[in-house]
């Protein structure tokens, strides 16, 4: 009998229904939500905009400039521009999947002080996330819903 009764509340405040009462289960679905597909639209977008710069890498014609009658590759900044773009989206990926990370533990969380942390985490992920998309369709639209979500997970209350 003393076995269920301390089983009961082991499991009462390992699920978190034992914080207070009017909370059993309480999580911010709407805040788990738009940060979830915020940050599954800027991972498409980061990888689409790496294979953009995978093919305009290969693609890309080589430069040669006329130095003293004889032909010499020039280093310009065309030629690096996919490089750095490819650099860009890099950073744009692990961010967004970090992103995804803390979304998806944000869906588990019920505790209104582990919520507004991740929401934080996230807001700055989102932040960061913008200077690294592509800033058209999917990045933008990542973005803002990645940016609402984390706003309503750090005002969540249970």
């Amino acid at each position: 009998m003393k076995v269920r009764i301390v089983f009961k509340e082991y499991c009462m405040t390992v699920h978190g229904m034992g914080q207070q009462p009017g909370t059993q289960g309480a999580t911010p679905r709407t805040a788990y939500v738009l940060s979830l597909i915020g940050s599954i639209f800027m991972v498409i977008s980061s990888v689409i905009e790496l294979l953009f710069a995978v093919f305009a890498r290969i693609l890309l014609p080589h430069y040669y400039v006329l130095h003293r009658l004889n032909y010499y590759p020039m280093l310009s900044v065309i030629p690096l521009l996919p490089m750095i773009l490819m650099i860009i989206s890099i950073i744009g990926l692990i961010i967004s999947i970090l992103a995804i990370y803390f979304s998806i533990i944000l869906g588990r969380l019920s505790e209104a002080n582990a919520v507004h942390s991740t929401g934080i985490i996230l807001l700055v992920l989102a932040i960061i996330g913008f200077f690294v998309s592509d800033r058209f369709f999917l990045g933008l639209l990542g973005f803002i819903l990645l940016l609402i979500g984390s706003i309503l997970a750090i005002t969540w209350k249970p």
